[in-house]
């Protein structure tokens, strides 16, 4: 194939007939020498053609699928840099919390759905936030309303747990349970040492394991699929799955056998035509006793076996701390509510070590950063990586939730990459309120999520859901994009709350950019995918409306037709 390209004339690929000639369309390419097109015409997986419509005439043959948009609007397709979309559906199940504002809200709600539920052995759902509830949760909260079954409420942010009394009889959690790092991964005690049903940071995947609540072959299977099919319907055709989401992630052995499972299960899908998303997987660590050579050897095995443009194994998440929220982060300055600093798990020593492992191993980091000196330790490792000689890694920063602005500069002037939330930047689950109580006023609308200064700055950013952080319902480019623009909650329109500073929001371009792009640079796609120009994968999303001619609060409505990845199908909506 012999591509010719112009900046002043329509980009013309051999003149043959196509597979697919989209003409009459808005065509935004994110091409910043030609950023607007009326043609996109797509041959096999590829896109051959993109210009005017004129142009586009000569690819139509007898069997192309012409394609008369009508002024509708044409993208590339979304590419997320940070959710967990294969594993992670049982963490979503159950129990919707999160329109409760107090532990009454929660406990009636529980009480609802466990009196509507009566058959189901096992209780889970989600959603509670312990910065609305006035004091701590316990089990006895639930055993008043469900005494019988075991219950697993896991927090909005998914990584603390609420159980009752029968959970932890079935999950085996006693007094002598250990505290993986006490003050970030434990079990909240009373008096007499007695886990009283609240724990902290994943603290409790085993005790779900034992309960029996683990199904991996079924919820694996059953998330994969949902979630695939939902991200596909939102216009996504790609994304980096930031550590596979399942109850094994503190035990390197069984999370490998976990990954074989799944890497198995999206690779047999790809191989039936199947595979509705590219998946570029980073291997999790998460237990600080965990050996980093056992994690490297693992990684690199399973990168050797999926390393195509359309499954790979592309590096390692350090998930070194927790959230703010549970005061579970590492701060520089004290939370105000408690005038601790917080802690993290995984020391920035040992942190260091994966960072440097990995990148000699030719594996790029990404680092869970919530807390300001998280961060700035982050930051410290991944020059020192640099000044060692890995030049071309490309670690990231995930969240970057409350960098103190000096290390904001920083990040711009070394070039680090980041991957933000934009819905976590608003009111939506109580995040502002939470983020007020334990970091005060000045640290929430000054330091919390810059997102706008690092654009200006230059810094390469993409954006993601985090799902199943974020509910999957949200999890979509559009509505993280009106969050990003308004600071608003885009699930309640009734709540004209605003994330202060505006300052902060972006622009529709740069949500754009850091929705498709940015995504595909941080997995190293970006000559691949990102864009829509000659030679680049046929992956784009067809919208009923061009986002430039809609309101900014409206942008999460606008409908999608159609989302295509590799020049096929992967969803088209109802006439």
């Amino acid at each position: 194939m012999v591509f010719t390209t112009s900046v002043f004339a329509p980009i013309i690929f051999a003149a043959e007939h196509a597979d697919y000639v989209f003409t009459n369309g808005k065509v935004y390419t994110m091409d910043k020498d030609r950023p607007w097109a009326e043609s996109v015409v797509v041959d096999d997986d590829k896109i051959v053609f993109v210009g005017d419509d004129e142009g586009a005439q000569a690819y139509i043959g007898d069997e192309t699928m012409a394609v008369e948009l009508a002024g509708k609007m044409v993208l590339p397709g979304f590419f997320s840099g940070h959710e967990h979309l294969i594993a992670s559906g049982w963490m979503q199940l159950g129990v919707q919390l999160g329109s409760g504002k107090s532990k009454a809200d929660y406990l009636k709600l529980l009480k609802e759905y466990a009196d509507a539920n009566p058959d189901k052995e096992l209780i889970q759902g989600i959603g509670w936030n312990a910065a609305l509830m006035g004091d701590l949760p316990t089990a006895a909260d639930l055993d008043a309303i469900v005494p019988d079954r075991p219950v697993f409420l896991r927090d909005y942010t998914i990584h603390d747990i609420w159980m009752n009394s029968k959970a932890m009889e079935m999950g085996g959690v006693t007094k002598d349970s250990p505290d993986l790092v006490p003050g970030v991964i434990y079990w909240e005690r009373d008096e007499d040492g007695n886990p009283t049903g609240f724990g902290k940071e994943f603290v409790w995947m085993d005790a779900y394991i034992a309960a029996g609540a683990w199904q991996p072959e079924q919820m694996i299977a059953e998330s994969q699929k949902k979630l695939y099919d939902m991200a596909a319907k939102d216009g996504y055709t790609g994304y980096i799955n930031q550590g596979l989401a399942t109850p094994n992630i503190k035990d390197l052995d069984r999370h490998y056998e976990d990954h074989k499972f799944a890497l198995k299960l999206i690779d047999d899908l790809h191989k039936q035509g199947k595979l509705k998303l590219r998946t570029f997987l980073q291997v999790l660590y998460k237990n600080p006793e965990s050996p980093v050579d056992k994690l490297i050897k693992y990684a690199v095995e399973l990168r050797n076996k999926y390393d195509s443009d359309t499954i790979r194994i592309s590096g390692i998440k350090v998930h070194p701390e927790g959230s703010h929220v549970s005061h579970t982060s590492l701060l520089l300055e004290p939370f105000a509510d408690t005038g601790k600093k917080g802690g993290r798990a995984i020391s920035a020593e040992r942190t260091e070590e994966v960072v440097m492992a990995a990148n000699k191993a030719g594996l790029d980091v990404s680092i869970h950063v919530d807390g300001s000196r998280t961060i700035r330790d982050s930051i410290d490792s991944f020059i020192r990586a640099k000044e060692a000689g890995f030049t071309d890694a490309r670690n990231t920063l995930q969240h970057f939730a409350i960098p103190h602005p000096d290390d904001t500069k920083r990040v711009i002037e070394e070039k680090i990459l980041i991957n933000l939330t934009p819905i976590w930047a608003t009111p939506w689950g109580g995040g502002f309120d939470s983020a007020r109580e334990v970091l005060g006023e000045k640290r929430t609308t000054t330091y919390f999520q810059p997102i706008r200064t690092l654009v200006d700055g230059g810094a390469q950013i993409s954006i993601a859901a985090d799902v199943p952080s974020t509910d999957a319902e949200l999890m979509g480019t559009l509505t993280q994009c009106q969050a990003a623009i308004t600071r608003r909650d885009p699930s309640n329109p009734k709540d004209s709350r605003v994330w202060p500073p505006m300052s902060q929001a972006l622009t529709l371009e740069q949500c754009l950019y850091a929705a498709t792009m940015g995504g595909a640079y941080q997995a190293r796609m970006e000559n691949k995918v990102g864009s829509l120009e000659v030679g680049k994968y046929a992956d784009l999303v067809i919208l009923e409306q061009n986002l430039f001619d809609v309101e900014p609060t409206e942008i999460a409505e606008v409908k999608i037709i159609a989302t295509m990845m590799n020049g096929e199908y992967t969803y088209q909506s109802n006439p």
